[in-house]
């Protein structure tokens, strides 16, 4: 039996009642420390090769614990597809880290292969990541094209281009041409600035382009929304760079001539007041664009609101990092738990329309795991 929702309204403009269906996470700390304590040994003991059936163990908890109006979500990867694209992620994660130790033309031979395939792996993963989960036993399915991704990705391998061939020279004469030092250093500063455009664009194609059954996605986002985004958190960095270091400097001059020692502990302190309220910049970076992104996202009749806030997400990181280093790393699962259940519970899903109107789509492919490999193997966050 589902649940009633408990919050009726009526959104501005709107002709008819429309309910909140809250995000909610049932899962817990103490239950996924078994599943991560025993997927972390066997990983090691198989040297690596669990890890694909630990990631889908993982998944499969995760989304089997994340329901809306009562109906949890659930993951169908198989772990030997996500194995097989482990093994292909892997060969190119050997061949690019040890083809310039074979010679120069085999380094930017291996560049160029990676630069071309890349796209296309991230492609696949989206693919792969949405065609294997499901809300009431309809799949959700991907349909971007490689070729807008390319185009998306463009800037980023142009950027790069300067400092590769700059490190060929390295490897053959010792030292860079100084023409690539100054461009890279010109189209890294370009990139830098185009940065929120290029995201806004990747989070476009990767919203845009879903679906959920028959029922497709749109990101009504702007290129200004991201730039708003990445501006405020520019700020409070800048403004907490200016608060440390007056303090430092406040401390180091009233200490000038006096206790050596005292003067170090001063530093020190100052340093970790520097790294602590790092984590206000990190944690506004990570609620802003979260509500940036979910509050412009539409699936049919369904609106989402996220009102994730910076000052509890501070805090949920400040106690994560001083419980993992107290434990050693054995807090690591319940930091996880605690991080995804405030962020998932920010997310209320809104319409007028119910959550069982949606239709399933029956020309869903079976799509291959290379690229999910691939994400994983590269430490690369395509999440929503």
């Amino acid at each position: 039996m589902h649940e009633v929702p408990a919050n009726p309204a009526v959104l501005p403009g709107a002709a008819s009642v429309t309910t909140d269906y809250p995000v909610r996470f049932l899962g817990s700390g103490s239950e996924y420390f078994r599943i991560w304590i025993v997927n972390l040994l066997l990983t090691i003991l198989t040297l690596g090769i669990y890890s694909a059936w630990a990631k889908v163990r993982r998944l499969k908890y995760m989304y089997r614990n994340t329901q809306i109006d009562g109906t949890s979500f659930d993951y169908h990867g198989s772990p030997i597809a996500i194995l097989k694209g482990r093994l292909i992620a892997l060969v190119l994660l050997v061949a690019y880290n040890y083809s310039f130790q074979l010679s120069l033309t085999a380094g930017l031979v291996t560049i160029a292969v990676l630069a071309i395939i890349f796209p296309w792996l991230i492609r696949q993963s989206l693919r792969f990541r949405l065609r294997y989960s499901s809300y009431r036993g309809i799949r959700f399915r991907f349909a971007g094209t490689v070729g807008e991704l390319y185009w998306i990705a463009a800037p980023l391998l142009i950027a790069i281009l300067p400092g590769v061939i700059g490190m060929a020279f390295v490897r053959e004469i010792g030292e860079p041409p100084n023409w690539s030092l100054y461009a890279m250093g010109g189209i890294l500063t370009l990139y830098f600035a185009l940065l929120p455009y290029l995201h806004f664009r990747f989070k476009r194609y990767q919203h845009g382009n879903s679906f959920f059954g028959s029922t497709p996605v749109s990101f009504t986002a702007t290129a200004g929304d991201f730039y708003a985004v990445y501006g405020i958190v520019l700020l409070i960095a800048l403004a907490i760079a200016v608060i440390v270091g007056a303090v430092g400097f406040a401390a180091g001059y009233s200490l000038w001539g006096g206790d050596g020692e005292a003067a170090y502990v001063v530093f020190m302190a100052a340093l970790l007041l520097f790294y602590a309220l790092f984590l206000i910049v990190f944690a506004a970076f990570i609620v802003l664009l979260q509500n940036r992104i979910w509050n412009n996202t539409v699936l049919g009749e369904v609106k989402f609101r996220s009102l994730a806030r910076i000052g509890p997400m501070t805090r949920i990181y400040f106690v994560n990092i001083v419980l993992l280093i107290l434990t050693l790393g054995l807090f690591t699962p319940f930091a996880v738990i605690r991080t995804f259940r405030y962020r998932l519970e920010s997310v209320t899903a809104v319409t007028a329309a119910g959550m069982d109107h949606f239709l399933s789509d029956v020309s869903a492919e079976e799509v291959n795991a290379a690229g999910e490999g691939a994400a994983d193997l590269f430490d690369i966050d395509i999440g929503l």
